[in-house]
């Protein structure tokens, strides 16, 4: 019997935490009813700093075990412990609050407890201190705050799964299912995942989160010549970028400019034409039936090969892969 851990906490995703718990039940029962009788191979328990708690949605948990009164399991699981759309400012105060079980997870941890983490999860994993510069992933809305709290960690928000053995990271909170169907694939067979996964009705696919981000820019930066600049290439995406041009006509040297305009909204010039075409490009994609490179002209991309192999590396997805997934006409 695997004994599995549950951390809850006051303004958890209540929906991350009970998936979590569903998810192994279904295994439980499914490793009953057809692989020969075998016994449960889970035992959970749901866990926490205090006795009961209140998920973001308003949901009451609890009874919980507390954390400090819990004997060592051998998984955690750190459901999504808030929004991951949160500020830095305040995903920082929310995880002063969460101090005091980081003891136990580390001293956990280095007795050979595995910890799973997933959305804003991590950033739990991260404070406690316990991945050691090993990459993490988390919800592609939470990258910018990840790094600007812990610029000693590294997170790849492209990747929705990264297991280091004693550590797995999973992706935005509704990765939860997928993490857990990983989780009974190692610990048990990829046989017994994918009937959990029948079961209820989960595919077992660790693709890329890429496919889901959405191009979010900054526009809090406060440089005006910057916004300026933005507002320039989002109203005329259609066409080339001469950022010589706009460099001379605002006074300023081209090689500055790039790098201000880098430095407030994290993005080249270019890329940022870029992902603002290829944005373009999946709302045509979702919304019509037109062909791809036609798409494509209305964007001002004149070499379709150059564009798919753009939108390939940033959704993880070739463009009738993404029309296939994402359509939403009927």
């Amino acid at each position: 019997m695997i004994t599995v851990g549950v951390l809850v906490s006051d303004r958890c995703q209540a929906s991350s935490v009970f998936t979590v718990t569903d998810v192994i039940i279904a295994a439980n029962f499914m490793l009953e009813q057809y692989f020969e009788g075998a016994a449960p191979l889970f035992e959970y328990q749901l866990i926490g700093p205090k006795a009961r708690v209140k998920a973001y949605n308003g949901c009451d948990i609890g009874p919980l075990v507390k954390i400090k009164e819990c004997e060592r399991p051998d998984i955690v699981i750190l459901p999504g412990a808030f929004e991951s759309v949160l500020t830095p400012a305040h995903t920082h105060s929310l995880l002063s609050k969460l101090e005091g079980v980081f003891p136990t997870l580390k001293t956990w941890h280095s007795e050979g407890t595995v910890i799973a983490s997933i959305c804003t999860g991590n950033f739990i994993l991260a404070a406690a201190q316990i991945p050691s510069g090993r990459t993490l992933t988390c919800h592609w809305a939470s990258e910018k705050t990840a790094r600007q709290l812990f610029p000693d960690e590294s997170f790849d928000t492209d990747k929705l799964l990264v297991d280091h053995g004693d550590v797995v990271s999973a992706g935005g909170a509704m990765a939860v299912s997928q993490l857990v169907l990983y989780l009974i694939s190692r610990f048990h067979s990829r046989e017994l995942a994918l009937a959990t996964g029948k079961l209820m009705m989960i595919e077992l696919n660790l693709d890329h989160q890429s496919r889901f981000a959405l191009f979010s820019p900054r526009k809090n930066h406060k440089d005006p010549l910057v916004a300026k600049l933005q507002v320039k290439i989002e109203s005329a995406y259609q066409k080339a970028l001469n950022l010589e041009a706009f460099a001379r006509d605002e006074g300023i040297g081209e090689r500055q400019l790039a790098r201000r305009f880098k430095q407030a909204t994290g993005e080249t010039p270019l890329s940022y034409l870029q992902r603002y075409r290829i944005e373009k490009v999946k709302m045509l994609l979702e919304s019509t039936r037109r062909p791809a490179n036609s798409l494509l002209m209305d964007v001002g991309y004149e070499d379709p090969t150059s564009f798919r192999r753009l939108f390939k590396r940033y959704t993880g997805l070739t463009m009738q892969e993404y029309r296939s997934r994402f359509t939403v006409m009927l």
